[in-house]
């Protein structure tokens, strides 16, 4: 059963045609998805695992900035999670996630919300809380280790908190980070990616990407009080991307 709530947004000024925006990025993001080139299948899986070992019975889950949920829809139906919530600013994406949570056999409500709010707005109501590529965003590490004390305000007493995010590798710049990963995006990601849908990605990577080193991950989640923060999986070769655990 779907309860979707979609309060008056605040316009974001801009000159582009924000329905435009979404649908050249959200193709951008299926081909991703689509071609496994994030291994979000393997995350997923990963998650599925770990939700079945915590929580035989039924369980809360929040997603944060969901997007069209398609991933963890088809996850969670393989849980026992009795309550979900997906929060997004894009009214468009939570048109998309509202489908793909049809006949679901749990309860999910989705609402267009900035994550932030949400969290405040809930302290200790979910017992699993998910944020994929999404904290990378925030450019200090003062802002990010603000957005896990948060979270982790926001999980039950046995919470659970989920992290998928690019990671910095030790010792290098982020200039020279992007530099290398655009030629190796470039060998594996385009095909299946457009020219210019490989030019647009790379210039939100350059310009919006703000990833920590493993060590700062993991240390952001100490500082905010999880008892414990581990690394569970790291996308193979690069390690681009990598899945990481907190632990209220």
């Amino acid at each position: 059963m779907i309860n979707a709530h979609n309060p008056t947004a605040t316009p974001v000024a801009t000159d582009l045609d924000p329905a435009t925006i979404f649908e050249t990025d959200w193709q951008i993001y299926r081909t991703l998805v689509d071609n496994n080139l994030l291994f979000h299948q393997e995350v997923s899986e990963i998650l599925v695992q770990e939700m079945k070992t915590r929580f035989s019975g039924g369980f809360r889950f929040l997603d944060l900035a969901c997007g069209d949920a398609d991933v963890m829809s088809r996850a969670l139906r393989k849980t026992a999670v009795t309550n979900y919530l997906g929060v997004d600013l894009s009214p468009q994406a939570l048109a998309i996630a509202a489908k793909n949570m049809e006949d679901s056999p749990f309860d999910a409500r989705l609402e267009q919300m900035d994550i932030l709010t949400t969290l405040s707005e809930n302290p200790g109501s979910y017992d699993v809380i998910w944020c994929g590529l999404c904290l990378h965003h925030f450019q200090s590490n003062e802002e990010k280790t603000q957005v896990f004390s948060t979270i982790r305000s926001a999980l039950s007493s046995n919470g659970v908190f989920f992290s998928f995010e690019p990671v910095l590798p030790e010792g290098i710049s982020l200039e020279t980070f992007n530099r290398q990963n655009r030629q190796q995006f470039r060998e594996h990601w385009s095909p299946p990616l457009t020219e210019e849908q490989f030019e647009r990605l790379m210039t939100h990577i350059e310009t919006c990407d703000f990833p920590e080193n493993t060590h700062g991950w993991l240390t952001t989640g100490r500082a905010a009080a999880f008892s414990t923060a581990e690394e569970l999986f790291a996308i193979p070769d690069c390690g681009y991307c990598r899945l990481f655990r907190f632990e209220k």
